[in-house]
């Protein structure tokens, strides 16, 4: 019995060899794959898991928060809402580092810092909250949400004055100043006035 088990497997394996060796080559692809949803994009940096958005110099800010960057907590909710909202953690805080956060590009990072100095604690990081709705996960989009706008407000440029441009700033701010001048020298004639000094 044991022999002819051996014989039957010994004529068997060469054709079960290639049968894998065939299932191996011709494996299945399914029509919608990355490479066909998105001819122009990279796919091997889509697939490569581990990596984090690095941002370099001069890199503009793609909209992409990591969560694993950042700190959530969640909290009891203030205003209306019955006994409801004092039994759940609805109110939502996340905070991140900004000089530690590697999404956002290092040019940035300083105007950041001081458009939101008073959302930031002393150890950098910057402090968003939200009640906005009575659901967590909401609120936690909410706070994403903020956190987006403000990079990409810190992100824009300003813009290069023409000449002519530069020369009427530089005409108005003299114009405020003599202004300023005459309204003081107004001021300091009407005092006189009323204590008789004025000749």
């Amino acid at each position: 019995m044991f022999s002819c088990l051996c014989r039957l497997v010994a004529r068997l394996q060469p054709s079960i060899s290639q049968s894998c060796a065939s299932v191996r080559t011709s494996s299945y692809k399914s029509s919608l794959t990355l490479d066909k949803l998105y001819p122009k994009s990279d796919t091997n940096s889509m697939t490569q898991k581990g990596t984090k958005p690095v941002a370099k110099q001069e890199d503009a800010f793609s909209g992409v928060i990591p969560l694993h960057d950042l700190e959530i907590q969640s909290c009891r909710s203030s205003g209306p809402g019955g006994q409801h909202v004092n039994k759940v953690n609805t109110k939502v805080e996340v905070r991140f580092n900004v000089n530690k956060a590697e999404w956002i590009p290092d040019w940035i990072k300083p105007k950041l810092l001081e458009q939101q100095q008073n959302r930031i604690n002393k150890n950098g990081e910057l402090i968003v909250t939200s009640e906005k709705t009575r659901k967590q996960i909401l609120n936690q989009a909410d706070c994403l949400d903020k956190i987006r706008n403000m990079v990409f407000q810190a992100s824009v440029k300003p813009k290069e004055l023409e000449p002519w441009e530069q020369e009427q700033i530089k005409q108005r701010e003299e114009a405020a100043k003599q202004r300023s001048m005459e309204e003081r020298r107004r001021r300091s004639l009407l005092k006189l006035k009323r204590n008789g000094d004025f000749l």
